[in-house]
């Protein structure tokens, strides 16, 4: 049950900004699902923090239309916009803290979800785990309610914050949540 976590503006935010060239698109649908409204400027505006289900009902909708390319775009936004945890400082170590960085940009009862001076993670919306790591590979295993797409240009965006050559593969593509599957298994490697 989403319906008592929301996402920080920043993440829909990312999300019109990956809709530069077609602006209207992700206002009719953040209108309809009741993420944002025409203030009295004229201009959109999206509500400080949302409701975690209408968002991922929204994305929903926009992968159907926009396809996968499109959303693995959409993906490579997020990471423009979001809070960054403290402490990473190369790609193993950073991609260790992104659950950490997942779990401060969704908020619980308006309080995000990870605290980064005690350490405490609150649960409910998943994880991006990274189980093992190596001097060029990291694997990670993601279970948010979140597109499959869109996480992979995430997480290489984040990847290649602190190493350019990082790319992401899906390693396991009939165990996809794309198919119903329970998680997605991603290869991160650099050189």
């Amino acid at each position: 049950m989403l319906s008592k976590f929301a996402a920080t503006r920043a993440i829909l935010a990312s999300y019109f900004d990956a809709f530069k060239a077609f602006p209207d698109a992700p206002q009719a649908v953040f209108t309809k699902y009741g993420l944002g409204r025409v203030g009295p400027s004229g201009e959109f505006e999206i509500l400080p923090t949302c409701p975690l289900d209408k968002v991922i009902a929204a994305m929903n909708e926009f992968f159907t239309v926009i396809g996968p390319q499109r959303a693995f775009e959409m993906g490579v936004q997020v990471v423009n916009y979001v809070a960054v945890p403290p402490g990473a400082t190369d790609i193993v170590t950073a991609m260790q803290f992104f659950d950490a960085g997942y779990h401060l940009n969704h908020l619980e009862d308006g309080v995000p979800m990870f605290d980064s001076q005690t350490g405490t993670m609150r649960e409910g919306i998943g994880h991006y785990k990274c189980v093992s790591s190596s001097r060029h590979r990291a694997v990670m295993v993601v279970d948010s309610p979140y597109n499959c797409d869109l996480d992979r240009g995430i997480i290489q965006t984040w990847a290649r914050r602190f190493e350019r050559t990082a790319l992401v593969t899906h390693l396991e593509p009939t165990v996809c949540r794309k198919t119903r599957g329970p998680r997605c298994r991603y290869e991160v490697s650099w050189k």
